[in-house]
């Protein structure tokens, strides 16, 4: 029987400096950056503290429900015991470096796990086991599939009497097409409590010991016990999963008279990582990160299994830049002592402080002023930074998330120039597979905001810029009509917490109207109109022709295409770059306000099948033009009103199922899934977002309190023509004539 007891004395001194400080040698293949994902209440904030905690960074465990958790440090956080903004930490593991990122389960913070996502070589998908897979883990498993990043699961809460491998296994499978690689078996006593986990690779059984799970006991299984039995049933399986996905053990297999027998431990753990950083399984573990057992396991899966930076493949593009420094910035906070802190990863080169930075996204040069290691929300400065590290700078006045930064421009010149050549790609191509797309999802919800007078106008301005800069997801527009403020975003709670953060980090009592429904409107048909301006300003003649054509939307085409039929081509290809772009800026901007109800217009493109300017016109006068044509257009073509569709899923039990069906149909619903979980029924439905203010309230009265409920962005369809009236009541405040 082993016994292993952490952290020792030294290890936590070891563990105090690697908090700070990067590894004396630079060696890639000992760094880990991963995420922690998952739904929301499925542990991901518990499991991080336990990560800290058993690394030697923290010496006591902080609980959600207590508020003094190092990863949830707002105080919006700490009040409602959820995660709304990424955090970023580091820690040592077995003489590994692991940069952990614990992200936001609420879909109202979905764009805090976009951006973190697109800089992460691994993560972590966290069940809560008695559930299994939930609504907000597809979105987090697409989000991950988005940027091809490898992952493993950790079925959490497993001491929880209705807790259940199978039904995660299961779930996985059918919601993924995925192969799951179960690695452990959770062990129970009669009574139903976690003893412990069985490690179906090296058949032993873990027991966690301690007052908080800081000892493991290893020890091994009696053969031809029922536990044995159940160890070689799940180990036999397990081997035949990895034959079918990796030729070196399917070889070994092969060759072998002794069957799965000849396979040694290391050859399995091996074959295991190809599998996992080549994404053609995901290996599966379980515990209990609130009972303290299986979180040191999961730490030596993320070692183990989870790639490091120069095994992802996707990064060999930024060898490019060879010795010269590129990053990604991911992530911006303000603070009032520090000012804008920008989180960065490393990609290639050396990063100092001082040092002068050149944005390729906006084509601006500035200068960082110190780099830091971050702890949550605390930090150490250091020297300088490596290829692959995860870092924050400061001083960078311009830079938001997103944006892709190098030493110089002359180094991103030379890059592209290499990408161009070694991928047979033209100078754009080349720039658009260097940036990464970040899905920026549209804003569904949005309320007027206004100072408590107009002396704090110009404050309330900059923190909103600052917020914006931190959260691409909330915008920020000026209605000349009305002459208020809108702020749209992903949900109730998403204003609500951006308006306490106005009032609480920047001390503006601002008042917030009531959230309405962010509607759009959609083309009935085509139309083709050509409009001219013709103005005289001072001496000048100023004057402008266009023709253009709407359509509906096509993927992979841009917003204006130019006709390019032999009638037209020789008027359409002589078009300067820069009018094209004054066009197209103009285009967009005539589409945020449609002919019905002043909402944007979406899913459109368009043609340009003439222009004619007279000589000397200004980009004024042509912006003009396309504007009152697009609007022509819009006109002509007739608009629909769209209203966004959310996908939601209610789990309650079988008493109150028929309470929350008879709901739904009132709210417009439309049952898509009723599916049985234990005691439980899991009810699928998408419903207009018109129809589920207030929800959460309403749910738990009809349910007493019996049910929960989680809900995301679907698709924006039309409104029937008999609930037209009523949104037109809701957002003008009059009926239709």
């Amino acid at each position: 029987m082993l016994q292993i007891s952490f952290p020792t004395i030294k290890q936590c001194i070891y563990a105090t400096l690697c908090r700070y400080y990067s590894q004396s040698k630079n060696d890639l293949s000992l760094l880990r950056n991963i995420g922690i994902l998952a739904h929301i209440d499925a542990g991901k904030t518990t499991t991080t503290e336990r990560m800290l905690y058993y690394s030697g960074i923290i010496r006591s465990m902080g609980e959600v429900h207590d508020g003094n958790t190092v990863t949830d440090y707002m105080d919006q956080e700490r009040d409602r015991g959820i995660t709304i903004t990424s955090a970023a930490v580091t820690l040592p593991w077995k003489n590994h470096k692991i940069n952990l990122i614990d992200t936001p389960g609420h879909i109202d913070f979905t764009m805090q796990v976009e951006q973190t996502l697109n800089i992460l070589d691994g993560a972590v998908i966290v069940l809560d086991s008695s559930a299994g897979v939930e609504a907000q883990t597809i979105t987090v498993w697409r989000q991950a599939d988005r940027y091809a990043i490898p992952r493993i699961v950790y079925a959490n809460k497993m001491d929880r009497p209705d807790a259940s491998l199978p039904l995660c296994i299961d779930l996985l499978k059918s919601k993924f097409g995925i192969t799951p690689l179960q690695l452990q078996i959770p062990v129970k006593d009669n009574s139903g409590r976690l003893l412990g986990l069985i490690d179906v690779i090296t058949k032993t059984l873990l027991t966690w010991h301690g007052a908080s799970g800081q000892k493991i006991v290893s020890s091994t299984i009696e053969e031809n016990t029922k536990t044995w039995e159940t160890m070689l049933r799940v180990r036999e399986k397990l081997i035949g999963d990895i034959i079918d996905i990796d030729e070196t053990i399917a070889h070994l297999f092969l060759n072998s008279n002794d069957g799965i027998d000849s396979i040694k431990t290391d050859e399995l753990m091996a074959s295991l990582r190809r599998i996992s950083v080549t994404q053609k399984g995901v290996p599966l573990i379980c515990g209990s990160s609130y009972k303290n057992i299986g979180v040191q396991s999961l730490m030596d899966c993320i070692v183990n299994f989870l790639p490091s930076p120069n095994e992802r493949i996707t990064l060999d593009i930024f060898k490019v830049f060879g010795s010269s420094m590129s990053a990604r910035a991911f992530k911006v906070v303000n603070e009032k002592q520090k000012g804008p802190i920008t989180f960065l990863r490393m990609y290639s080169g050396k990063l100092e402080k001082s040092q002068k930075l050149y944005n390729a996204t906006q084509k601006k040069s500035e200068n960082i002023g110190r780099v830091m290691i971050p702890y949550a929300d605390d930090y150490k400065e250091v020297e300088n930074a490596q290829a692959g590290a995860i870092i924050a700078v400061t001083g960078l006045k311009n830079t938001i998330c997103g944006d892709f930064l190098t030493s110089s421009g002359n180094a991103l010149k030379s890059a592209l120039n290499k990408l161009a050549i070694s991928n047979k790609l033209t100078q754009d191509e080349s720039i658009q597979k260097l940036g990464v797309d970040l899905h920026v999802p549209d804003p569904v919800f949005f309320c007027s905001i206004e100072p408590p007078s107009q002396s704090y106008q110009l404050a309330l301005e900059n923190a909103l810029k600052q917020l914006q800069r931190e959260d691409p997801s909330l915008k920020v527009q000026y209605d000349e009509e009305t002459g208020q403020t809108i702020l749209a975003g992903m949900g109730e709670l998403h204003l609500e917490i951006i308006g306490e953060r106005i009032k609480t980090e920047y001390k503006i009592d601002i008042d917030l109207s009531r959230p309405q429904i962010s509607y759009k409107e959609g083309i009935l048909t085509t139309a083709k109109e050509s409009h001219k301006l013709d103005l005289k300003i001072g001496s000048t003649f100023h004057s402008a022709y266009v023709i253009m054509s709407l359509l509906e939307a096509e993927p992979n085409k841009k917003l204006i295409s130019l006709d390019n039929s032999p009638d037209n081509a020789s008027n359409t290809s002589a078009i300067h770059l820069n009018k094209l772009n004054v066009i197209t800026s103009s285009a967009k901007a005539a589409l945020t306000h449609g002919p019905k109800l002043g909402c944007p217009v979406n899913n459109v493109r368009f043609i340009l099948h003439w222009l004619e300017l007279g000589k000397g016109t200004s980009d004024t006068v042509l912006s003009s033009a396309v504007n009152q044509c697009v609007h022509k257009l819009l006109k002509s073509a007739g608009t629909k009103l769209l209203e966004p569709i959310m996908s939601v899923e209610v789990v309650t039990d079988e008493q109150n199922s028929s309470v929350v069906l008879s709901d739904f149909g009132r709210r417009r619903g439309s049952i898509q899934d009723i599916i049985i979980r234990s005691n439980n029924r899991v009810i699928s439905a998408h419903v207009p977002l018109a129809e589920l203010l207030g929800y959460s309230k309403d749910l738990r009265t009809i349910t007493s309190g019996a049910a929960s409920f989680s809900m995301e962005f679907y698709a924006y369809q039309e409104v029937s023509s008999k609930d037209e009236a009523q949104v037109v009541k809701n957002v003008t405040g009059f009926y239709p004539c």
